[in-house]
């Protein structure tokens, strides 16, 4: 992997997708769907035998999947040059990553704006999204934001405040700044919205690396703060 390229992994610079990349999409997107189908599954009418079926043609679509070239071993994604970007493989922005709503990132002179519409995966409360998951989602995007500011870091802390659920099934608009940068803290700001209305707002301190970003670049495990 380059160091352009590399950078691009922590910095959100976003290139257009391959052909391959447009199918890894179509897979993820059907896996979104089929987490949430199953989910709804009602277990006390649905005959065990239609059950066991559905089970066969997973596990047959699963193990020609698991068949195709992967980038499991030395390196992971982050051996892979067009699959280790943050908006490839993160758990809440990656369009690859099928846990991934995905919040769809954007940005805007020093503002960074996203926005996300959650399913039946990501209920807690009834008809609401999981507070763990919304606390989530502001770590991921005021990561994006306080790297598209130029110098990154690892989470320090992170406070989030809940001011109204935040709504299944309906789109959530996000937009996320830096407010400071002080020595190796990097300081910023994010706030949810749904039909204009503020659902939550967090605060996040990040910590650039004494060994500086390249620390970042590599994603070394043991870096230390």
């Amino acid at each position: 992997m380059t160091e352009p390229d590399a950078i691009r992994s922590w910095f959100p610079q976003d290139k257009p997708a391959t052909a391959a990349q447009e199918g890894k999409y179509g897979l993820a997107d059907h896996l979104r769907a089929l987490a949430g189908d199953v989910l709804m599954l009602d277990s006390s009418h649905v005959p065990a035998d239609d059950l066991a079926e559905a089970e066969r043609l997973l596990a047959a679509a699963r193990a020609h999947i698991a068949g195709l070239a992967t980038v499991r071993g030395s390196g992971g994604l982050f051996g892979s040059d067009d699959d280790f970007s943050l908006f490839e493989r993160s758990p809440f922005s990656g369009r690859c990553n099928a846990l991934a709503t995905p919040m769809t990132v954007t940005f805007e002179d020093e503002l960074t704006r996203a926005h996300a519409t959650y399913g039946d995966a990501y209920e807690g409360p009834p008809g609401s999204v999981h507070g763990g998951h919304v606390m989530g989602a502001f770590d991921d995007l005021l990561g994006v934001a306080q790297a598209a500011s130029g110098t990154a870091g690892f989470t320090g802390t992170l406070s989030v405040r809940m001011v109204a659920r935040t709504p299944l099934h309906k789109r959530i608009d996000y937009e996320a700044g830096v407010q400071e940068q002080a020595g190796r803290k990097v300081i910023a700001w994010g706030k949810a919205y749904c039909d204009g209305v503020l659902l939550a707002e967090a605060s996040g301190i990040f910590i650039v690396p004494r060994e500086g970003l390249h620390a970042m670049i590599q994603a070394e495990p043991d870096a230390k703060a």
